[in-house]
């Protein structure tokens, strides 16, 4: 077994596996496919690289209108819910120029179409699963089809996520709840998971089938545990918005890696915190420089996304842009 310590590898430690929580979003078990785990004093670049969009709001293939939702599969293929092209577009490494996998062409439509999708995850298929927003359901689309299925209606789906059975876990923004849906019934049944949850935005599962969720009203991100009566806070300060480290202001996407460290993409603050399990406020690590559109600033972040290196991806919502910010593998170096 791994015992606790620091050694020369990139930017990771290794730390005895038994004593912190995996997290992954999908059954591809994101968290590891980190190489290892990320350090606490983890340091990126304060200069993001543009690597989808960034070409103003446009229709182009080559452009973003809104973008949203992200995820990154196992070869960090880029998928972005193109929120206000009604489509997921889907953006390998190093291209100029995306590709549609699901929804609407601008000038002509397909039969199953979009409209403002929030969110998307793909499993180790393939296949996507998208929270249509404005149609008010959950979309199945498998690799290569020319069509999804519906496959949740009559829910205002946001954020949306996958366990490592398979079942896909739906923040329902107005209802202010989570519900998990298992896809090997025949016959789908939501199970309500947690309640109360102030306009609950994007979420993300752990392996332990553990939820973390984002209030946007309230401010804060809640874990919600199998074995837990009541979801606890783990970040920000309830129905308080500020600026101040510990304090979030309508934040929306998060990422948890093995650490149980939390990343959230505080929204109407423009930045990016990391807030260590259990501590009491986080740190700034992206979007020091306030509000706009220069490499080193965000103008409302949406999501995030850590790819297997620690490097990390951001949907700038604003500036329709998804901006790659590059660890740095020294910070993490010890004696």
């Amino acid at each position: 077994m791994l015992q606790k310590g620091f050694y020369y590898c990139l930017f990771f430690f290794v730390v005895n596996v038994s004593d912190i929580p995996s997290a992954t979003a999908t059954t591809s078990t994101l968290s590891s496919r980190l190489e290892s785990d990320i350090c606490l004093t983890a340091t990126w670049a304060t200069q993001g690289i543009t690597v989808a969009g960034g070409k103003g709001f446009g229709h182009g293939f080559d452009q973003l209108a809104d973008p949203y939702g992200i995820f990154l599969d196992d070869n960090d293929t880029i998928y972005i819910a193109d929120r206000s092209n009604h489509r997921v577009i889907m953006w390998e490494q190093n291209a100029t120029i995306g590709q549609l996998v699901a929804g609407a062409e601008w000038e002509s439509t397909r039969s199953m179409s979009l409209n403002m999708p929030q969110d998307v995850v793909v499993d180790k298929n393939g296949t996507m699963y998208i929270s249509d927003g404005g149609n008010r359901r959950v979309v199945r689309w498998r690799r290569d089809a020319g069509e999804g299925e519906v496959i949740i209606d009559h829910i205002q789906a946001v954020g949306i996520g996958q366990d490592d059975e398979g079942s896909i876990y739906v923040s329902e923004y107005a209802d202010g709840r989570i519900t998990k849906w298992n896809m090997n019934d025949d016959e789908l049944n939501g199970q309500v998971i947690a309640t109360q949850l102030r306009q609950s935005n994007f979420l993300f599962v752990d392996q332990d089938r553990s939820v973390y969720s984002v209030g946007y009203m309230a401010h804060r991100i809640v874990k919600v545990s199998e074995d837990a009566e009541e979801p606890i806070i783990v970040a920000g300060q309830s129905d308080k918005s500020g600026r101040d480290l510990d304090q979030l202001a309508f934040p929306t996407g998060v990422f948890v890696d093995q650490l149980g460290t939390i990343y959230i993409a505080d929204t109407d603050n423009h930045r990016v915190v990391r807030w260590p399990r259990g501590a009491a406020s986080g740190d700034l690590i992206i979007g020091e420089h306030g509000v706009g559109s220069e490499s080193d600033q965000l103008h409302n972040p949406s999501d995030l996304f850590l790819d297997r290196y620690g490097n990390l991806y951001v949907t700038d919502t604003l500036n329709n842009r998804v901006q790659k910010f590059m660890i740095d593998k020294s910070s993490c170096l010890t004696n």
